[in-house]
């Protein structure tokens, strides 16, 4: 079933780190037995298992990291993201077009980038022009300074997307928007403040 990935990992496998993820990947992943892994990489079995061995023990490793500590907002950061929000949900797009840096870039994941005012204007444009309404409120998306966004039609008041924001100097320099991404949201840690 796998056979065309077992192949590319195959090819991929010349270096000794490329070696232990494709032993990992072949045995762990893909369920591979020792005889095959050994065929399709063509090693021996004891560098299979030793890079396996390798493999495993940095996965472990990587697991046992302890997620970064939630970034707690300045008073100035938690301002502006409630500022935002607040315009946003009052429908106030000219206010946030005000706060457009000159080579701002927007990233609506999944769909299209911009970049400079004139152009990411538009963005804005298209929320108002929206059919339906949605909630803006200031949060954290894995410890990162993020606009929430719900719903208000929805008894839940789950959060759907993420708007992730870059300021510098009072002004905005980046929007990565996930509404055409919304499978990121798996996993994400959230936190309203």
């Amino acid at each position: 079933m796998f056979g065309w990935l077992s192949a590319a990992i195959a090819r991929a496998s010349r270096s000794n780190r490329a070696l232990n993820r494709s032993c990992v990947i072949l045995i762990d992943v893909l369920g591979h037995s020792l005889e095959e892994t050994l065929d399709i990489l063509g090693v021996t079995a004891p560098a299979a298992k030793a890079a396996l061995h390798r493999g495993r023990a940095k996965l472990r490793g990587l697991a046992a990291l302890a997620d970064p500590p939630a970034r707690s907002l300045d008073a100035e950061a938690a301002t502006r993201l409630r500022a935002y929000a607040d315009h946003f949900n009052a429908r106030n797009f000219d206010a946030l077009r005000a706060l457009l840096a000159e080579d701002v870039r927007l990233d609506l994941v999944n769909r299209t980038r911009l970049a400079g005012r004139e152009d990411v204007s538009i963005y804005f444009t298209r929320y108002d022009q929206a059919p339906f309404q949605w909630r803006m409120g200031p949060g954290l998306a894995d410890g990162r300074p993020a606009i929430l966004v719900s719903d208000p039609s929805q008894a839940t008041d789950a959060i759907r997307w993420v708007v992730l924001l870059d300021w510098r100097e009072g002004q905005i320099h980046g929007i990565r928007d996930f509404l055409y991404a919304r499978y990121a949201m798996d996993g994400v840690t959230i936190t309203r403040l």
